[in-house]
């Protein structure tokens, strides 16, 4: 009874308040319907009248745009042109005329009510169709070349008025046409289907002020037109919205001051505005109409919902009873999940205590705000709590991740997903530390996120070891790349650029490393280089033992350098890069050496077979001739085998410095080797260019050369070869040119000639003969003749002169001129000479054997010789081998192998003095030598040279000359000897003049072994 009791009145109360829960969910509801369908309603007319309002204005613009198109094209037309010009300028216009009416009449078949055609005074030209008359009652808009008038007649005229110009843009006229706007007449009569108080509005600004307006009014009592304001009581009309250039809708009042819904538009670009307009009330009748009928649903509804709650309520009463009952029993096992549950939260607060000690924990709010720390975090951090609480963990940002590692960091936690990393931050000092970071959201009772925990463990050392393998790692093959760039042919700047690309790519932070490298004066950077004076290492680069240079490497920001690895890095590039630099150095100085005299530094023969290549290229380009100068030094080789190859050597290099001096900068001055040079002149015109410049060269080269604190002079001999006359390529020319050189020695030295076809068969003549003089003595075709030396007045045979002759097999007899100047050049004359005094001691030794006397023998000793350091001693040798006494001869040496190198001249001399030879100077008055320096020589005979004795009874000079060299010779005490006498004349002048030895043809012609024999026998 009780319990039912209780069921009754517990069913009442939830009866009653079911009731009005349904009653008021209902009526909410059906409010809210309505509310909505309403909406909607309103909206769908707002954008229907909208929509009207857009499609009528485009519509209007598209006609007005249509027409002034073609009336443009109109006014653009030739005919029309050219007859305004032939009425501008006063010209018989009658034909243009005609065929601008035929041109205007054919368009009106396009829709035209008229087209008018003015010339620049205002007459009418042409006129084509009915015009209407000026109506007051019109719009009025323009454009820059055209204005354009809507007017109402019982249907819409458009009217458009254009300036003509001509070619040169002078007015010369103007057109004015007409057109029926029908679409638009139309579109306007079917405006009163949006209703009763339906109205179209099309209007202009009327005044400059702005605040007026003329418009067509059309609704369901016609077409007026009126001027109205654009503002009314201070509120904008409709029409003033869509004056300004806005579309759209609005509520609001008109100019009758009743609420309408109106939807405005501006009209193109013509300034133009239209608005279609109805009556508020008008527009929404048919959805306040509907509110009675949704009222008369509600009630309905509600008593339907009443009756079926009564009828569901009381089953779901009975089950909540027995609900209850059993909610006792689920509060007691509660109560024990609760025991439980407390028992499990204090294990896993231990467990949190634990995790504490090792793991940094913080718990940041939404917004990443730090709310609470634990000590783990503030000891690695360095932060104590208070100055965590409140800040972001930008406070400990590092600066090494980029910004879209934080970005993704908080795109993944946002999304409620948990993120994982390893993360580098800054502890409060500045110092860098790595944890392994997990933070996870944490969501409330509704889903939604409102905090962030993070759990972090300190991987430092763990990061530090993987550090510092990478950058190992990245080094390595940074070197190894670096390494095999220096083993490939690149030039420094290529080689630097190469390393400091790499070298930047190789360090912990290369998006902001710059470097630069400065190696023997020159600078490479890359593109980001600044300089900066903190924050960088560096390294000297030492090439051959000397600071040459240096390596720098910087960081752009703030940023710690990965020690020692980075400087490390930099001091083995460095390094490598020094040494690099040696090889470099060596290489073009074995390739400079390789292509240069290592004694002048001129061009060597292999450089200038590549200088004369590129030389015949170029003037074959460009039709231009080119020349070779060969260049052979006179008399040098006295000066080098006397006074030492020393001083030879200051020679051959003063000699390179003048001949660079006499040519351009872009001519070669080699040298061949020896004494010889070789210049290559570009781009010259013509021989006389090749000339100008021997010639200089001649004149530099004979100048006095001040070294070793005396003055020597030397001559050169030069020969020419023109490219393309003398040959077209290196050898020819080179060929050719020597030839033209051997030419110039033999015609007398120190001058040049040019290269001739004939000088080639002088030279192969040459060649055969050095050939054949070379196998002369094995062949025995030399043979010793011997000419007299007769003393005066007795004509007694005081001696005689040992002379060689050559027995060729085929040539004959070869003059001694021919063959003695060959032998010198080409060094044979050394063993010629001792063959000579060989041959002359055996002579004499068999005529002592014979037992004749035997005046003494004179042999000549050639410069060659006398420069020989085994001169003494190669003498020394043959007389042993002979068995022939020094008294039984005489040497003879010329005037110029005394003037090189006195004091060794005079040791020589003595020597031999001592040994037992008389010495004669043979030539002399030819050399260059003062007659004072006779005095330091053992000298015992003087020979004077046959030049002075041919002309000595005809040229006062020469006799002047003898006179004062027999004069000089009594007071020295020394013997005379005039060679060539060849008259009785010459005789008797130096019988007078005192001279007691002759020899020449009028005494005896050089005579063989045999031949002689007669003579010493008359003499004994």
């Amino acid at each position: 009874m009780k319990a039912k009791l209780f069921l009754t009145q517990y069913d009442r109360r939830i009866n009653l308040v079911g009731s009005l829960i349904l009653i008021t969910l209902i009526l909410v509801t059906g409010i809210f319907v309505y509310t909505t369908m309403h909406r909607q309603s309103v909206r769908l007319l707002d954008m229907s009248l909208e929509t009207l309002s857009q499609q009528e204005a485009q519509l209007l613009n598209n006609q007005i745009h249509a027409m002034v198109s073609e009336t443009k094209s109109i006014s653009a037309h030739f005919s029309l042109i050219d007859a305004l010009q032939q009425i501008y300028g006063q010209q018989d216009e009658t034909d243009a005329i005609e065929k601008v009416e035929q041109y205007v009449n054919a368009l009106l078949h396009n829709g035209f009510n008229s087209i008018a055609i003015y010339d620049y005074a205002g007459n009418n030209v042409v006129q084509a169709g009915p015009t209407t008359h000026e109506l007051t009652e019109s719009l009025s808009f323009g454009l820059e070349s055209a204005m354009i008038t809507l007017r109402w007649n019982e249907r819409y005229i458009q009217r458009i008025q254009m300036e003509v110009f001509d070619q040169n843009s002078q007015q010369i006229g103007y057109i004015v046409t007409e057109k029926n706007q029908s679409l638009l007449t139309q579109s306007l009569y079917e405006i009163g289907a949006i209703g009763e108080s339906g109205e179209f509005m099309l209007c202009t600004p009327w005044r400059d002020d702005g605040l007026k307006m003329e418009c067509f009014l059309m609704n369901a009592a016609g077409v007026q037109f009126r001027r109205l304001s654009r503002v009314l009581a201070d509120k904008a009309l409709p029409m003033d919205y869509a004056l300004r250039g806005e579309s759209g809708v609005v509520t609001t009042g008109d100019y009758r001051q009743i609420r309408v819904v109106a939807a405005h538009a501006p009209v193109g670009e013509y300034g133009l505005g239209l608005v279609v307009k109805i009556d508020e009330e008008e527009l929404y009748q048919p959805i306040t109409a509907r509110a009675k009928e949704i009222f008369f649903y509600i009630v309905l509804l509600m008593v339907m919902a009443l009756l079926l709650l009564n009828w569901q309520l009381m089953p779901l009463v009975r089950k909540l009873v027995r609900s209850e009952q059993e909610i006792e029993k689920v509060n007691a096992n509660l109560l024990r999940s609760k025991e439980i549950i407390e028992r499990n939260l204090s294990e896993l607060t231990h467990y949190n205590e634990a995790v504490g000690k090792l793991a940094l924990i913080s718990v940041a709010d939404r917004k990443g705000l730090i709310i609470q720390a634990n000590s783990k975090f503030c000891e690695v951090s360095g932060y104590n709590e208070e100055e965590l609480i409140g800040q972001d963990h930008r406070i400990l940002n590092s600066g090494i991740h980029p910004k879209v590692f934080w970005t993704e960091m908080w795109k993944t936690v946002s999304l409620g997903d948990t993120w994982h990393a390893e993360v580098c931050n800054r502890t409060k000092e500045g110092e860098l530390y790595w944890v392994d970071t997990t933070i996870v959201p944490l969501r409330d009772s509704s889903g939604r996120i409102y905090r962030y925990l993070s759990v972090r463990v300190d991987i430092s050392a763990r990061k530090q070891k993987e550090l510092t393998l990478c950058q190992q790692l990245k080094e390595s093959n940074c070197l190894q790349i670096i390494r095999q760039a220096m083993d490939s042919e690149l030039s420094v700047s290529k080689l630097c650029q190469h390393i400091l690309t790499h070298l930047t790519a190789a360090v912990q932070y290369p998006e902001i490393a710059s470097a630069k490298i400065e190696l023997a004066g020159e600078q490479f950077v890359t593109d980001n280089y600044v300089e900066v004076f903190s924050q960088r290492l560096s390294a000297e680069i030492v090439v051959n033992g000397n600071n040459m240079g240096e390596l720098q490497l910087c960081y752009l920001e703030s940023k710690p350098f990965l020690f020692p690895e980075e400087q490390n890095l930099i001091d083995i590039i460095a390094n490598d890069l020094g040494r690099w630099y040696e090889r470099k150095l060596a290489d073009q100085r074995i390739s400079y050496l390789a292509t240069h005299d290592n004694l002048t530094g001129l061009p060597n023969w292999h450089l200038l077979q590549d200088r004369i290549a590129q030389a015949i290229a170029h003037a074959g380009r460009h039709r231009k001739r080119a020349a070779i100068l060969f260049i052979d030094l006179d008399r040098f080789k006295i000066i080098n085998d006397s006074l030492g190859h020393e001083m030879g050597d200051l020679l051959l290099k003063e000699t390179g410095i003048r001949l660079r001096s006499c040519v351009r900068a872009e001519d070669t001055v080699a040298r061949q080797g020896g004494d010889e040079f070789v210049v290559l002149l570009q781009g010259i015109s013509d021989h006389q260019s090749a000339g100008a410049v021997a010639k200089k060269i001649l004149e530099a080269i004979k100048q006095p050369y001040p070294i070793g604190g005396k003055k020597l002079h030397i001559g050169c001999s030069i020969g020419i070869a023109i490219f393309p006359d003398d040959g077209e390529n290196a050898d020819i020319l080179l060929k050719n040119s020597d030839i033209a050189m051997y030419h110039a020695k033999e015609i007398g030295r120190n001058n040049y000639q040019f290269f001739t076809a004939d000088m080639n068969q002088q030279i192969m003549e040459r060649h055969l003969l050095e050939t054949d003089l070379r196998r002369a003595a094995e062949r025995k075709e030399f043979q010793l003749y011997f000419q007299p030396v007769i003393d005066m007045p007795e004509q007694k045979l005081k001696s005689m002169e040992a002379l060689l002759r050559w027995k060729h097999p085929k040539l004959g007899s070869v003059p001694p001129s021919k063959f003695i100047l060959l032998a010198e050049e080409t060094g044979m004359i050394i063993s010629i000479g001792e063959w000579v005094l060989k041959e002359a001691c055996l002579q004499i030794k068999a005529w002592q054997a014979r037992g004749y006397q035997v005046p003494r023998v004179a042999i000549n000793l050639s410069a060659r010789q006398f420069r020989c350091k085994t001169l003494v001693a190669d003498i020394t040798r043959i007389l042993n081998e002979t068995g022939v006494s020094p008294s039984s001869l005489t040497l003879e040496i010329t005037e110029s192998m005394l003037i090189q190198n006195v004091d060794e001249a005079v040791e020589i001399l003595t020597q031999l003095r001592l040994m037992g030879f008389e010495l004669s100077i043979d030539d002399f008055g030819t050399g260059y030598s003062s007659l004072g320096y006779l005095k330091f020589y053992p000298i015992n005979i003087l020979k004077i040279d046959r030049s002075f004795i041919q002309n000595i009874v005809s040229e006062p000079n020469d006799a002047a000359i003898i006179a004062a060299i027999l004069a000089m010779a009594k007071t020295l005490k020394v013997a005379v000897i005039a060679e060539g006498v060849e008259t009785q004349e010459q005789v008797t002048f130096l019988v007078q003049q005192g001279c007691n030895r002759y020899q020449g043809f009028y005494f005896s012609e050089p005579l063989t072994a045999e031949e002689l024999e007669s003579k010493l026998c008359a003499s004994q």
